[in-house]
């Protein structure tokens, strides 16, 4: 495993090919896109616009000798029925296509999407749901085998009264399942198994093999607040034995912006250092 960050450690003021330069300067040499923090710049693009930003960012990243291991997709919001940016089910089926052929410029292996519920009311089966989800994403399966892109389906936090499925591992591992490619995986979130009072070993070992990428962040088990590691309460040891059970090939990657991002620029690169030396120190445990 290698210590990774999302780009997200620095808002959109900085350009991506410059957070690359900022980011391998400071020891990272893998490098996740997070594709979603640009999903409203993206669709005023178009698909040639699109192509030579990821291009440039492409470009930063092999000048710099840092290669993207992870990127998150677009995100579609609290449901498929209430898709963010107002977005009907075509055009954001159209976003993630786009969000894939981007991916496979920058060498992306695994891109992370969200699955979730479908009308995001309550009483909502859980076989409706995961039916639906297995159908929207295995649409894409020609464009993974075209690209060999693979998306890894990350798991959710539910901590309101209507169920938000797929925030227990046992559900994701049945959807990857079901779905039943090699291009579909999964990707653990640490911060919302805590918030989701799921064990890291549990949710880890339960996705075993089907584990293609993480996103690595800390809380105090009620907020999702994306924080560095033992700046909230969950066990790092934990994490990384479980890791290493499962025979984990990815990236331990960060998502932790809140800690860096709201850093002043002058010491953020700073705080960059200190973030992959926490890594290094996490993946000796």
């Amino acid at each position: 495993m290698n210590v990774s960050t999302s780009l997200n450690v620095f808002d959109a003021s900085v350009s991506r090919p410059e957070a690359v330069r900022r980011c391998a300067a400071t020891g990272f040499a893998s490098l996740d896109m997070n594709y979603w923090d640009f999903q409203k710049d993206v669709l005023r693009m178009s698909p040639q616009e699109e192509e030579a930003w990821a291009r440039d960012i492409r470009a930063s990243a092999d000048a710099h000798g840092v290669r993207f291991t992870q990127m998150h997709g677009p995100v579609h919001g609290p449901c498929f029925a209430k898709l963010a940016l107002d977005l009907g089910l075509d055009d954001y089926t159209k976003l993630v296509e786009r969000s894939l052929r981007t991916a496979a410029i920058l060498g992306v292996p695994w891109v992370v999407f969200h699955p979730t519920n479908v009308t995001g009311e309550e009483g909502e089966a859980y076989r409706d749901v995961l039916e639906f989800n297995v159908g929207f994403y295995r649409k894409f399966i020609p464009l993974l085998e075209a690209t060999g892109v693979g998306i890894a389906l990350e798991n959710l936090t539910d901590r309101r009264h209507i169920r938000s499925y797929f925030s227990l591992p046992e559900e994701l591992a049945e959807l990857i399942d079901t779905l039943n490619h090699p291009l579909a995986g999964a990707c653990w979130d640490t911060g919302h198994g805590h918030r989701q009072s799921v064990s890291q070993t549990a949710g880890i070992r339960t996705l075993g093999t089907r584990l293609k990428a993480t996103h690595i962040q800390d809380n105090d088990g009620v907020s999702d607040q994306h924080i560095l590691p033992y700046q909230g309460t969950i066990n790092w040891t934990e994490v990384v034995q479980a890791l290493r059970s499962v025979g984990y090939e990815g990236d331990f990657t960060y998502e932790t912006h809140n800690s860096i991002r709201n850093l002043p620029d002058g010491i953020r690169d700073s705080g960059l250092r200190y973030a992959h030396d926490l890594g290094n120190y996490i993946l000796s445990l």
